[in-house]
C-alpha cells in the first residue's frame, strides 16, 4: 500500500514539473518576440530610427537644397509684373482712366506701365523720352542715375537747367502723392510751357524726371502716374 501511495506521489510531481515547463516555455516565447504583443514593436524600433537617420530628408521636410529651390521660385513669383493694369489720370481737371500696357527700357533697366497715347524711346544713354504720340511738346525725360550721385550735386544740376527755361526756379511739395513724398521737385515756368524736375530714390533706383507740358494741356499727371510704375527689371 504505501509502495503504491509513492508511485503515486511521483506521478503527481512529474506532472507539475511537466505543467511548470509548458509555462516557461509560453513565457519564454512572449519574451523572445515569437507571439503577440508590445515586444515585437520594441524589436522593431531600431531599424526605424536607422531609416530616419539614413534618411534626414524626410525628418528635416527636405534638403536645404530645395529649400532654397522653394525660396527662389518664391521671390520671382512676387517679380512677376502683369502685362496689363487700368490708369487714372487727368488732363486740364478732365478725369480719364485708360488700360497701360507694360514695357521694358530697352535704353536702361526698369520697366513700366505706359498708356495708350504715349510712347517709350531711347533718347541718348542713360537717358528715355517718354512722349505724347499726338504731340511730341509733351514728353518726361527718365533718367537712371548711378548709386553712388551726390543728391546735392544733382539738385544743383536739375537748378541749373531749369535757369535756361526762367532764372526764377520754384521748389514745390508733393501733393496727393506718397510715393513723391521724399523728392526734391523744382519748377520753372516761360509763357505757356512748364518745366517740373523731380529726383527721387524709388525701391533700388535713383530717378531724375523731368516733365515738360503746357499750362493750356497740362499732361503732368498721366507722366507722373506712368512714372510711379517705375520698376527695377
Amino acid at each position: 500500500m504505501l509502495k503504491t501511495v509513492k508511485i503515486i506521489a511521483a506521478c503527481f510531481i512529474a506532472m507539475l514539473l511537466l505543467a511548470a515547463c509548458g509555462t516557461g516555455g509560453r513565457d519564454a516565447n512572449l519574451t523572445n518576440g515569437n507571439g503577440a504583443g508590445g515586444s515585437q514593436e520594441e524589436n522593431n524600433a531600431p531599424e526605424t530610427e536607422e531609416k530616419n537617420a539614413d534618411d534626414p530628408e524626410k525628418e528635416n521636410g527636405g534638403t536645404e537644397k530645395d529649400q532654397e529651390q522653394s525660396a527662389e521660385q518664391e521671390d520671382t513669383s512676387q517679380k512677376i509684373r502683369l502685362f496689363e493694369m487700368n490708369i487714372t489720370y487727368e488732363v486740364n481737371k478732365e478725369k480719364k482712366e485708360d488700360t497701360a500696357f507694360l514695357q521694358s527700357s530697352d535704353n536702361q533697366g526698369y520697366s513700366l506701365y505706359i498708356l495708350p497715347e504715349f510712347e517709350l524711346t531711347a533718347e541718348e544713354p542713360n537717358k528715355d523720352i517718354l512722349y505724347l504720340k499726338d504731340n511730341d511738346r509733351h514728353f518726361m525725360r527718365i533718367e537712371i542715375l548711378p548709386p553712388e550721385t551726390n543728391m546735392d550735386d544733382a539738385v544743383a544740376t536739375i537748378k541749373e537747367q531749369l535757369t535756361a527755361v526762367n532764372s526764377e526756379v520754384t521748389q514745390l511739395e508733393a501733393k496727393n502723392a506718397q510715393w513723391l513724398e521724399n523728392a526734391q521737385i523744382y519748377q520753372a515756368e516761360k509763357d505757356d510751357d512748364i518745366v517740373t524736375a523731380y529726383l527721387l530714390k524709388k525701391d533700388d533706383l535713383l530717378l531724375k524726371l523731368t516733365v515738360f507740358t503746357t499750362k493750356e494741356q497740362n499732361y503732368l499727371d498721366p507722366f507722373l502716374k506712368m512714372a510711379e510704375t517705375i520698376e527695377k527689371k
